[in-house]
Order: structure tokens, then C-alpha cells, then sequence
């Protein structure tokens, strides 16, 4: 199971792939708009997050979820991986 330091590090390690170069945290970012990602580059990162954390994130939730929000996203990861083990 990741702790919060690895799965932030794991999704700007995706992030990172997707845009071809590193992108800069900070706290707060919005994941879509603060990185810059287009429709297809999101549609990427939610599979991406699907096949490294095992969770699967509907667009729609996404939203309704606050996950848009990068420290958001990497606390539902978190709790993820706590009721999955």
C-alpha cells in the first residue's frame, strides 16, 4: 500500500509521461487546467490511474468527487488502497 508521498510521486510520474516533461506541484493545482492536459491527454491519465491504483474513476465522479483538485485526488487513492487491504 502507498502512502500519500508515493502516490502524489506516482501521479506526477504520470503526468510527467503524458506531457513529456515533469510538471510542477503545488498545492492545490487543478490536475486539468494548472497541467495544461487536453480531453485526451485526461482520458490517458484516468486509464493510467486505473491501471497503476486498481481504481476505476468514472468523468462524471471526477467531478462530483472534487478529484479534479491534484491533493483531492491523492487522498481518494489513498483511501482507496486502506479499504482495499
Amino acid at each position: 500500500m502507498r502512502n500519500e508521498v508515493e502516490v502524489r510521486e506516482e501521479l506526477l510520474n504520470i503526468l510527467s509521461t503524458i506531457l513529456d516533461e515533469p510538471p510542477t506541484y503545488k498545492p492545490g493545482a487543478d490536475i486539468f487546467e494548472d497541467f495544461g492536459l487536453d480531453s485526451l491527454d485526461q482520458m490517458q491519465f484516468l486509464f493510467s490511474i486505473e491501471e497503476t491504483f486498481g481504481v476505476k474513476i468514472e468523468d462524471e465522479n471526477f467531478e462530483e468527487q472534487g478529484l479534479r483538485q491534484f491533493d483531492r485526488l491523492v487522498e481518494h487513492l489513498v483511501q482507496h488502497q486502506r479499504k482495499a487491504s
